[in-house]
């Protein structure tokens, strides 16, 4: 078994991508029907300078330039780490150097002064996603959950990995477009304005309280199976859904006319 883990360590010790393209799609789709008809109208006309036909369909566009030299600048601005013996992640353990929450913030900025940036837009659509991905909030010692092998339905995987795309498609939300009209019709007004009143640092640390919650669970080589899914699939579930409600709000208060 010590064999099989160390392999499988080996095999999926690089970073992965965060909420992957259903994960991005799903809550740049529901963020976009939350808006308001002016910020439809502006997102329309961003969008029309992308390579993309829809909103929802450019949400991932900042994991695809991931590769590009250009934006080497942006591979740190996805996650932040906080140290094991912390509960909670503080403004402090942002690095000089960037992470997400100072990602948000200048990616806002840049595009509530410049409101034909696009590229500002994807980024900060993409970011608010992973915010909300508990494992890009996490540690760095193994790659926010790279680095923890766990086996999904007998096939080897990690943490990170199960998070980002592996719970959704077992879902069925690559494959059903029913599941995201329901997921999006199931939020009430109460937590429309309930999840509009924190701030990102909070969001941060929603993320924060489920992957020490996440890890208290976790065992090396553990099997993830139906039972596992029901556990956090409520849990996943909200996450997009608060993913969606937020960025809908900070893109009504970029692109809002003065």
């Amino acid at each position: 078994m010590r064999i099989v883990i160390a392999v499988a360590l080996l095999l999926l010790s690089q970073p992965l991508y965060a909420f992957s393209k259903t994960g991005h799609q799903l809550v740049c789709d529901m963020a976009y029907q939350l808006v308001s008809d002016n910020t439809q109208q502006r997102l329309d006309a961003l969008i029309a300078k992308t390579p993309y036909p829809h909103f929802s369909q450019s949400c991932s566009w900042a994991d695809e330039m991931r590769a590009d030299p250009a934006f080497s600048y942006a591979s740190v601005l996805h996650f932040v780490n906080f140290p094991r013996d912390k509960q909670q992640l503080s403004a402090a353990d942002c690095p000089a150097h960037g992470c997400i929450l100072s990602g948000i913030a200048d990616m806002q900025q840049r595009l509530t002064q410049h409101r034909d940036d696009w590229q500002a837009l994807l980024f900060l659509a993409h970011f608010i996603a992973d915010l909300h991905q508990p494992l890009h909030v996490s540690y760095a010692d193994d790659l926010g959950g790279n680095r923890t092998a766990v086996y999904f339905y007998g096939l080897p995987n990690n943490l990170h990995g199960v998070w980002d795309f592996a719970l959704l498609k077992q879902l069925g939300y690559e494959t059903d477009a029913s599941k995201a009209a329901a997921l999006f019709n199931r939020i009430s007004a109460k937590q429309l304005s309930a999840w509009r009143q924190s701030d990102v640092l909070s969001w941060a640390n929603e993320s924060a309280a489920l992957t020490l919650q996440i890890y208290q669970g976790y065992t090396p080589g553990m099997l993830i199976d139906d039972n596992y899914v029901q556990r956090y699939q409520a849990i996943v579930e909200q996450r997009l859904q608060q993913a969606a409600v937020r960025l809908a709000l900070v893109l009504d208060q970029s692109l809002s006319a003065n």
